[in-house]
């Protein structure tokens, strides 16, 4: 589904029609097409995260691990990247400790989207980072779609 917009038909000071776009319809093109990439081992949970983006209009890829996610990330250098911490071969804390080692990885955006929900959690995302913090039990989709689309904004 392609974002909406929202135009207004109106005339200049020559009599001539002009369209006239809301900021909204500034901000949805501004986030259209942005890529975003998911690195979470729960199969089941980024097939639908990624296809809930994709439907959004965002281009939205995903990597199972923390180490084919760093390497994807480095490569395709995202808009921004929903990171899970607990992974196998390489957690969500080294593979965005790693991340921010590189250039670009350095100011890459970055939603931690776990399970964890203890408050020294928050704080070492936050310690290395991460510009929020999600607990997947927290939020629906939708809700996470509009997280993205905030991150992506600001």
């Amino acid at each position: 589904m392609e974002p909406q917009t929202t135009t207004q038909d109106t005339q200049n000071a020559d009599g001539k029609d002009v369209v006239q776009s809301t900021a909204q319809d500034i901000a949805q093109g501004d986030i259209a097409k942005k890529k975003i990439l998911i690195i979470d081992d729960d199969e089941n949970l980024t097939t639908v995260l990624v296809d809930k983006l994709n439907f959004s209009g965002f281009i939205a890829e995903s990597a199972n691990d923390g180490v084919v996610g760093l390497k994807k990330a480095l490569e395709t250098k995202p808009d921004l990247i929903l990171l899970d911490v607990i992974m196998p071969n390489m957690s969500g804390w080294e593979t965005l400790e790693k991340l921010r080692i590189d250039a670009w990885g350095e100011n890459a955006k970055v939603i931690m989207l776990t399970a964890l929900d203890k408050p020294e959690s928050v704080a070492h995302a936050m310690e290395q980072g991460s510009t929020v913090f999600i607990v997947k039990t927290n939020y629906t989709l939708d809700q996470i779609v509009e997280k993205v689309k905030e991150v992506l904004l600001t």
